[in-house]
């Protein structure tokens, strides 16, 4: 970048910038590797790359976003780590239970292939930053929660909630909440994203809520730490949320 002007004396006019040019500088495999700084990053790597790809659990089969219509065995997978991984802590700190998860399709960003699963996976599958957070909803927020899933009919990862929907209709026949019908006049803590809680993929239902609890608790680490303790993943398509029949 060239900059060209005129500068007077400090008693009188400033530097005044009357020109600026630039040229755009390729970044890609043309340009030639620095041997001292490659030698000197190249333990570094070899350390990251190991820890990155060090088996934690094993995969029996491949686990996907797209293998089930209103579900998928991926994002059944993630809302129930993300529930088990986040649920004791919650207790403890608040002494109240969270109710139910809601993550986003479209957040899931690769599969989890058949064979050994390493913290890399998660980076793959979660590469954002975002943070587990549990958002108290009113019961009539809770309700656009569920309309939200019923007029998109899209694969949410969800748990600890069960839904039937009439196909034709987009109305909900069956919810359940842990297990119990959706009450009136009580509110709901829903675990999910500080992105969805933000509005993320128009969730605009998590907006403004009763009260919001951080957990300090990224979902990719909760992946990790729970492939950690888990030798095997076994996860399948539950009809958590289906079309009433």
């Amino acid at each position: 970048m060239v900059l060209t002007g005129t500068l007077f004396s400090c008693k009188q006019q400033p530097f005044v910038v009357e020109k600026v040019t630039s040229s755009p500088q390729k970044i890609d495999a043309s340009i030639a590797d620095d041997k001292e700084v490659d030698d000197f990053i190249a333990p570094f790597r070899k350390h990251l790359n190991e820890t990155l790809d060090a088996p934690l659990s094993f995969a029996t089969k491949n686990l996907t976003k797209g293998d089930g219509e209103l579900e998928s065995t991926l994002g059944n997978l993630v809302a129930d780590i993300s529930l088990e991984q986040t649920a004791s802590i919650f207790t403890k700190r608040h002494n109240k239970n969270i109710d139910l998860v809601l993550l986003n399709h479209g957040g899931l960003r690769a599969p989890i292939l058949k064979g050994n699963v390493t913290a890399r996976t998660a980076f793959e599958v979660m590469p954002f930053e975002n943070e587990l957070v549990v958002a108290e909803l009113t019961s009539e927020k809770t309700k656009e929660l569920i309309s939200y899933l019923t007029a998109r009919l899209r694969a949410h990862p969800i748990s600890n909630l069960e839904l039937s929907i009439n196909k034709e209709t987009k109305q909900a026949e069956k919810v359940l909440i842990d297990g119990k019908p959706l009450e009136e006049g009580r509110t709901y803590l829903v675990l999910t994203t500080d992105y969805l809680q933000q509005g993320g993929d128009r969730m605009d239902f998590f907006k403004d809520p009763v009260h919001l609890y951080k957990t300090d608790y990224k979902l990719r680490n909760a992946l990790i730490d729970y492939f950690k303790k888990t030798d095997t993943l076994h996860v399948s398509l539950d009809k958590r949320m289906s079309y009433a029949k």
